[in-house]
């Protein structure tokens, strides 16, 4: 073979990538294998980020309870003003006869002039019962003003002020509080002895008696010594603002846990969305990456069972409510959920604590006499109270039949049994069976329970998952690194080698070429 018929330098590239691509041909397959399993992390993470919004929109239902809120409405406006707290019973009350309580003011008789001094003294003043309080003036301080300004300063219970009646000015005194119970006189010594008002002394003029509120309550007349009324109802405020009469409506603002379960509904098809939108199969699309994931499909299940099946089974018999298609939740056909938000809102309106307990932890009393004011570690159930002594706000009884006891009228569960912790408060002097507590969980505990295994760090079915999928891809970039590797190292030496040849190919063709010259010279010059 004639150095001529060895291959050229552009031969001899394409034969180098050719055993380059051969040499890369393993690391690019364990890349091939590496894609499904990185499209599976990537869906994964996916689910784990609905589930993770799932998992927050439950939060807002870990105590359903501090979600009750009151409407309260008023008609007609302007008499009273009126404000609940959730302790409040719903119902419509009746207000007549509304007189207002009212302040005590004294005006003194006319002066020609605010400025003008009337001389030292001393005014003693006393509110009710309470103790006198001296007021000193000094000469120089003695017009009306400054009487006025030292009144003030001595915070003797009265505000004092000066009124120009267009011709004459004024001291007023005004009581600081309404009611009966806040009337007040003053004695004047030496150049101020006509400032006094008390029986027998009339150097001020009365111009509004001190008087307490009254009006008619569904019936039941009430006084009070300010305007402002509590404890006529419990959690209900009444603040009286005019004569007359009034209707007061407390009602439920479902609002807040309408929110939460509409908020719950979203969150929760976007979890099951996502699921099936990369475990399923499609004659369109093909398979989902997760196509065939028996974990993800028991979280699924799960989940559309935790809303179709009783979150309360124990306490359901008890509830008008005893599931969430009660109360406008259905999963249709397809693995969504929808909701009618009409029939929640009328559910929850009717009867609030029965449908808050289908969705978190509610603690509810069958006697009107008790109310739960905690839950503690108490299991969901139904609990026969008993109350064994009830005087001066010390209780003790049992509750499920485990010791029980507190003071200020609440008794606390404090043995170790189902019932620990739990909270209730008795109306005053009330003993005897005082009927059940039943503490519901709702749909809360089962999705929390769920959402929280699939989540767990580590070990949950969906965080596992991708924890064991990535040292899977890292164990295989591994072994692609190190193929690569291997394959650049005989790549360069099988370029070192066609380096070498390519040189000798050219010694030689060097050698060819003058032995050509030489012999054609020798035989030309024969």
């Amino acid at each position: 073979m004639a150095v001529s018929d060895l291959l050229s330098s552009s031969q001899i590239t394409s034969l180098i990538q050719q055993a380059t691509a051969a040499y890369q041909a393993p690391a690019t397959a364990l890349q091939n294998q590496e894609k499904p399993i990185e499209a599976q992390v990537t869906a994964l993470t996916q689910v784990q980020s609905a589930l993770s919004g799932l998992q927050s929109a439950l939060s807002s239902l870990a105590n359903v309870q501090t979600l009750a809120q009151r409407s309260v409405n008023v008609s007609p406006s302007g008499a009273v003003h009126a404000t609940a707290d959730n302790t409040a019973a719903t119902g419509t009350y009746t207000l007549s006869g509304i007189h207002l309580a009212a302040a005590e003011s004294l005006i003194s008789s006319g002066s020609a002039s605010a400025s003008g001094t009337l001389g030292a003294g001393t005014l003693s003043i006393q509110v009710g019962s309470g103790s006198a309080v001296n007021v000193d003036v000094a000469s120089g301080q003695s017009s009306l003003a400054g009487i006025a300004s030292a009144i003030d300063a001595a915070d003797a219970g009265v505000q004092a002020t000066v009124v120009f009646d267009g011709a004459k000015y004024h001291l007023v005194l005004t009581g600081d509080d309404a009611g009966s119970a806040n009337s007040f006189t003053i004695s004047g010594t030496g150049a101020l002895a006509g400032l006094s008002y008390y029986t027998g002394a009339s150097g001020l003029s009365e111009t509004q008696k001190a008087a307490n509120a009254s009006f008619s309550f569904d019936g039941l007349n009430i006084t009070s010594g300010s305007n402002t009324i509590t404890g006529v109802v419990q959690g209900l405020t009444l603040t009286l603002a005019a004569s007359g009469s009034a209707t007061v409506t407390v009602g439920e603002d479902v609002s807040a846990l309408d929110s939460a379960a509409q908020n719950l509904v979203k969150a929760l098809n976007q979890a099951l969305g996502t699921i099936s939108q990369n475990a399923s199969y499609t004659p369109a699309s093909g398979a989902g990456p997760l196509f065939g994931n028996i974990g993800l499909e028991i979280v699924r299940t799960d989940l559309l069972n935790a809303i179709t099946n009783p979150p309360n089974e124990g306490t359901a018999a008890t509830s008008p409510y005893a599931s969430l298609s009660s109360v406008g939740f259905t999963v249709t056909s397809g693995g969504t959920v929808t909701f009618d938000d009409a029939t929640f809102q009328a559910a929850a309106e009717n009867n609030y604590n029965a449908v808050a307990s289908l969705f978190g932890e509610v603690g509810q009393a069958s006697s009107p006499n008790v109310a739960v004011q905690g839950i503690g570690s108490a299991l969901p159930g139904s609990y026969a109270v008993s109350v064994t002594s009830n005087s001066a706000g010390t209780v003790v009884g049992t509750v499920n039949g485990e010791a029980a006891s507190g003071t200020g009228g609440v008794m606390v569960v404090s043995g170790s049994g189902a019932a620990q912790g739990l909270a209730l408060q008795v109306a005053p002097g009330m003993t005897g069976n005082l009927g059940t507590v039943t503490i519901s969980q709702g749909v809360f505990s089962s999705l929390s329970s769920i959402v929280n295994s699939a989540l767990a760090s580590g070990t949950g079915s969906v965080t596992g998952q991708i924890g064991s999928l990535n040292t899977t891809i890292a164990s295989m970039n591994t072994q692609i690194s190190q193929l690569q590797a291997q394959a650049n190292q005989e790549t360069q030496e099988l370029t070192q080698q066609f380096s070498v040849a390519q040189a000798t190919l050219t010694q030689l063709q060097t050698v060819s070429d003058f032995l050509t010259t030489y012999f054609n010279q020798t035989s030309g010059g024969g």
